[in-house]
């Protein structure tokens, strides 16, 4: 029997990456046909096979961009050619260089082509510039150099992982950004580098494979501990699930919602993954909540509810045990959850503790509960802007509005995606709020 043929594999952004590919081939032969001084070859070559290990071991983000040390080999073919081929030499050690071999595998030939095609851009550009500030070790040169090839290569990667994977701009950058002084620090080591072999030839170009290795180590080890937090904030996401399966997806909601608030209001991305976290992990005093009690269908009792609120005390323990948890606690614990006009109260972690109360009410009133269908979302928006100030942050409350609305999204009656069949079908309206529900008044309890 034939083994059925490997499709070559095209992605949404194909027309882009073709598009820069034909631009960057006429850079080059616009490069070529001006006879710029060549470089030394027996170096390109060198050099591009140091660039071509770099990228093919190079560490990839969440967002699908590459973080690798090549930056510092470029830079150095840069400084070290000059005036005596810089622009030519840096075009090609990129564009032999940024071959990736895994893309080649997986049959993904206009994205080689886009890869090869930006960088190779991005370094003429910067070899341009560092050549025509003077070059040498000049402050202006260097810095300019660095940042004109940061803006050509974060620029058209940005605009290619969101056409080709859906994702956000807002989340790519974010994802990119904190990466971005690495462009300085790989662009200071190849210049010393390319500096010495102007001096010395050759011998000195063996001298990139030590920072190198390095780096790599480096951002794997990073991305190593981010996996195992990661891993470490599902376990309990997962033990949550299974002692209240009516919730299942909630926490992943209410970090959606607080991310687009932390958006909004212009949240560092470290200060958005810490928000992240705590949102996932807010609802981790459930664990010591009777099962029956999660899921009644009335209005608690007051010993129900004293029971329940001791799930907080239990979210103070659990977190402040695990060392990266340990921040979350304020946030997470329902220390700061209902804002009471109180201006003061505004540093970081009081306002991660709002967004993250506006994120669990909304999920809660656009979810079906055991005592109340969901609602829709018209009716949530309606209530977090009538309470806003009262229950509600009002910057919050109306970040996740405008967020929501901008995105054209729709939650609540009618878009359910993860609905569950109750034991009892829960009411039309009925008691609670956002949360687990509120407990008997006095006067509604039996003598």
């Amino acid at each position: 029997m034939d083994e059925p043929k490997k499709r070559i594999v095209v992605l949404p952004g194909w027309r882009f990456e073709l598009a820069v590919t034909l631009a960057a081939f006429g850079v080059l032969g616009a490069i070529v046909y001006r006879g710029t001084p060549q470089p030394a070859w027996g170096a390109v070559a060198v050099l591009a096979g140091l660039l071509l290990l770099a990228e093919n071991t190079s560490i990839v983000l969440p967002s699908a961009a590459n973080v690798s040390p090549g930056f510092m080999i470029v830079m150095a073919a840069i400084a070290g050619f000059g005036r005596g081929g810089g622009v030519l030499g840096a075009a090609l050690v990129e564009l032999v260089g940024a071959v990736g071999i895994g893309l080649v595998r997986q049959r993904r030939y206009t994205t080689v082509l886009f890869n090869c095609a930006d960088s190779m851009l991005a370094a003429a550009a910067a070899a341009a510039v560092y050549i025509a500030l003077g070059g040498g070790v000049r402050p202006q040169a260097f810095f300019l150099s660095v940042a004109t090839f940061a803006v050509v290569n974060v620029g058209l990667v940005l605009v290619q992982i969101v056409l080709n994977y859906k994702e956000r701009p807002a989340a790519v950058w974010a994802d990119i950004r904190p990466v971005l002084p690495n462009y300085l620090v790989f662009g200071l080591l190849g210049l010393v580098v390319g500096s010495i072999y102007r001096s010395l030839g050759p011998l000195t170009l063996p001298l990139l494979v030590v920072p190198g290795a390095i780096a790599r180590k480096a951002f794997t080890t990073f991305m190593e501990l981010r996996d195992a937090q990661e891993a470490t904030v599902r376990v309990f996401i997962r033990a949550i699930e299974a002692k209240d399966p009516y919730t299942a997806g909630h926490a992943e909601r209410v970090a959606k919602y607080a991310q687009y608030m932390g958006e909004e209001m212009g949240f560092t991305p470290a200060r958005q993954e810490h928000l992240r976290y705590a949102a996932l992990m807010h609802d981790i005093g459930k664990l010591a909540v009777p099962g029956h009690l999660l899921n009644k269908p009335g209005r608690l009792t007051p010993e129900e509810y004293a029971i329940v609120q001791r799930h907080n005390h239990v979210c103070v323990d659990i977190l402040t045990k695990v060392d990266f948890m340990a921040s979350m606690v304020d946030v997470a614990s329902d220390k700061h959850a209902h804002y009471d006009g109180d201006h003061s109260r505004t540093d970081d972690r009081a306002m991660e503790a709002y967004i993250i109360t506006v994120a669990d009410a909304f999920d809660a009133m656009t979810s079906t509960r055991s005592y109340r269908k969901a609602l829709s979302m018209e009716v949530a928006f309606t209530e977090l802007t009538e309470k806003s100030g009262s229950q509600f942050h009002p910057e919050c409350a109306a970040a996740l509005i405008k967020a929501i609305e901008r995105r054209d999204e729709h939650y609540g009656l009618g878009f359910e995606v993860d609905a569950h069949e109750f034991a009892v079908a829960p009411p039309e309206a009925g008691v609670g709020s956002a949360g687990l529900g509120d407990f008997e008044s006095s006067e509604s309890m039996p003598a």
